[in-house]
C-alpha cells in the first residue's frame, strides 16, 4: 500500500544564506510537468468541472512565479499548486539544516541573510496582545521554554491571520516577526497553516485546529491552567504493557517497512500476552503509516469475520518505475527489514509494471473478500486510540478496523493520506524543494482523503487519552 522505503525527507541539509539566485519559474514548470505526466490523481482532480480553473491557476501563478525573489515566495506559490490535488501524500517540502544559536558565527551569518532581513515585520502598534477566550484565535500562545506569540487579524489573499513573535529564546527570532500564517477552512476551528521554522524554512499543515486553547499540537493559550495536549501527548518509542489484569495496552509509533524488525520484536515479544487478556488498547497516535505488511499481524485480535479490500489501481510511467526500482534496490540492501519474499514481491511488481502499457492504469486489487483463521484467543474488545497523525497504513489499520464487530475507533479524525499511495521523491532542479507524488489510488477510500476517518468516539483535552479509552473499554 503506502510503502515509507522513501521517507519524506522533508529537512535535510540544503539550506543557504546567500543572496537567492534561482527563478521560480523553473521549478514551477517542473512541478507542473512531473504532475501532470505522473500524478494518478491528475484526472480526478482536472475535470470537465475544473479544468477551467485549473487552467486559470497554473497562468496566475506562472505569472507570479516571474515575480517570486525569495525561496520562501517560492515555496508558497508551488504550494498553491499542489494543494490544488485532493492527494495529501503528494505535497512540496522545503529542505533545509539546523543552525546552531549557540554558534555566534553561525547566527551572524543568518541574521545577515536575505532569509531572515526579508522576513515579514509587523509593527508593535498593530499587534493586539489582549487574552481571548479559549475558543477564539485571536489572543497570546506560548511554547514553553521557546516562544511566545500574538494571534491576530492581518488579512491578505493567502491568510486571515498570523502568529507574531513577542518573545523568543532563541537569537534567530526577532520581536514583530510573523511566526505562523493561517487561513480560514470550511471547518470551524481549523486552519491551513504556513508555519516558519526555528531555521525559518518553512512547513505547511492543513489541518492546524484550535481545540480548548490548544492550536496546532504545541501551542498553548497562556491562560490556561495546564499546558498539555492530550491528543500528542504520547512517547514515540514502541511500547508493551499491561495496564491491570483485564487490559493489554500496544503502541506502535509506526509501520515503517524500515522499521519491519523493530515491529516483529514488538509482535514476538507482546502477542502471548496479548491473547490472554479481554481488552486490548493498540495506540497508533503519531503513526505516520508505512508497510501494510506491518498492519496485518494485527488482525489476529481484530477480526471477526470476512475482509473487504479496496480496488486499487497503478498508474505506470517511466518516472513512476524509476521510484519502484529505487525501492526494490532499497529493499535488496536492507536485509535486516526486508525478507526474501519481500523482496521478491517488489521484483515480480515491477515486472510486472515494465510490461503494462505506458501512461495507463494497472489493475493491483480488485477488491477481493478475505477470509482469516486464527488460533483463538481470549481478546474480546479492542479499542484503537489515534489522533490526526495517524496517516497512510495507519489508516490502512482503521479501515480493517472497521469492519470487525468487536473493535472501537478512538480519538480524533485521522490524516486522510488513504484514497492514494505508494509515495515517491524526487527533487526541484531550482530551489531543490522536495515533491512527492503517489503512483497508486484506491477507489473506496478516496473518499476518506484529506477529511480523514472518523472515531467512534471523540475524546476531549480534559484528561489523558489512554484514560479515557480505559473507561470507554469498562462500558463495553
Amino acid at each position: 500500500m503506502k510503502n515509507t522505503i522513501i521517507l519524506l525527507l522533508l529537512f535535510i541539509s540544503n539550506y543557504s544564506f546567500s543572496q537567492e539566485a534561482c527563478k521560480c519559474s523553473k521549478d514551477l514548470d517542473f512541478i507542473i510537468t512531473y504532475y501532470e505526466n505522473n500524478l494518478p490523481g491528475f484526472k480526478d482532480n482536472v475535470n470537465s468541472k475544473t479544468k477551467d480553473t485549473y487552467a486559470s491557476l497554473k497562468t496566475s501563478l506562472k505569472t507570479e512565479a516571474e515575480k517570486a525573489e525569495t525561496k520562501s515566495d517560492c515555496y508558497k506559490l508551488t504550494l498553491q499548486f499542489v494543494e490544488f490535488f485532493r492527494d495529501n501524500h503528494s505535497s512540496i517540502y522545503m529542505r533545509s539544516e539546523n543552525i546552531d544559536d549557540s554558534n555566534e558565527e553561525q547566527v551572524q551569518q543568518f541574521l545577515a541573510s536575505k532569509t531572515f532581513t526579508s522576513r515579514e515585520l509587523i509593527p508593535e502598534d498593530q499587534i493586539d496582545q489582549n487574552q481571548y477566550p479559549l475558543d477564539d484565535i485571536r489572543g497570546i500562545y506560548e511554547i514553553k521554554g521557546a516562544y511566545k506569540i500574538a494571534v491576530i487579524p492581518n488579512k491578505t489573499a493567502l491568510r486571515d491571520y498570523v502568529g507574531v513573535i513577542l518573545e523568543s529564546k532563541t537569537k534567530l527570532w526577532k520581536a514583530g516577526q510573523v511566526k505562523f500564517e493561517l487561513k480560514k477552512t470550511e471547518v470551524q476551528h481549523e486552519f491551513q497553516a504556513i508555519s516558519y521554522l526555528k531555521n525559518h524554512a518553512l512547513e505547511y499543515d492543513s489541518r492546524f485546529s484550535l481545540k480548548e486553547g490548544v492550536l496546532g499540537d504545541f501551542w498553548f493559550k497562556t491562560s490556561l491552567e495546564k499546558q498539555v495536549n492530550h491528543a500528542t501527548d504520547v512517547s514515540y518509542k514502541f511500547d508493551f504493557k499491561t495496564v491491570n489484569d483485564s487490559i493489554a495496552y500496544l503502541k506502535i509509533p509506526t509501520f515503517s517497512g524500515g522499521r519491519s524488525a523493530k515491529i516483529d520484536s514488538l509482535y514476538d515479544a507482546s502477542f502471548n500476552t496479548i491473547r490472554t487478556k479481554p481488552y486490548l488498547i493498540i495506540d497508533v497516535r503519531n503513526n505516520g503509516g508505512g508497510s501494510d505488511a506491518n498492519v496485518d499481524p494485527l488482525l489476529e485480535f481484530i477480526y471477526t469475520n470476512k475482509i473487504k479490500t479496496d480496488k486499487v489501481d497503478l498508474y505506470i510511467t517511466k518516472d513512476n518505475i524509476k521510484i519502484w526500482e529505487r525501492w526494490y534496490t532499497n529493499a535488496k540492501e536492507d536485509t535486516i527489514n526486508f525478507s526474501e519474499d519481500r523482496v521478491k514481491w517488489f521484483a515480480k511488481r515491477l515486472k510486472k509494471m515494465k510490461k503494462a502499457r505506458l501512461n495507463s492504469f494497472m489493475s493491483v486489487s480488485k477488491g477481493e473478500k478475505i477470509s482469516k483463521n486464527y488460533k483463538s484467543n481470549a481478546v474480546q474488545k479492542v479499542a484503537i486510540l489515534y489522533n490526526k497523525n495517524c496517516v497512510s497504513s495507519c489508516e490502512a489499520l482503521l479501515f480493517l478496523a472497521q469492519q470487525s464487530s468487536k473493535t472501537i475507533l478512538v480519538g480524533e479524525n485521522s490524516g486522510g493520506y488513504v484514497g492514494y499511495g505508494e509515495v515517491g521523491a524526487v527533487y526541484t532542479p531550482c530551489y531543490n524543494f522536495t515533491l512527492t507524488c503517489t503512483s497508486s489510488r484506491y477507489k473506496k477510500q478516496r473518499a476518506y482523503e484529506v477529511i480523514g476517518i472518523a472515531p467512534n468516539h471523540y475524546l476531549n483535552n480534559i484528561k489523558s487519552w489512554v484514560d479515557q479509552t480505559i473507561e470507554l473499554l469498562k462500558k463495553q
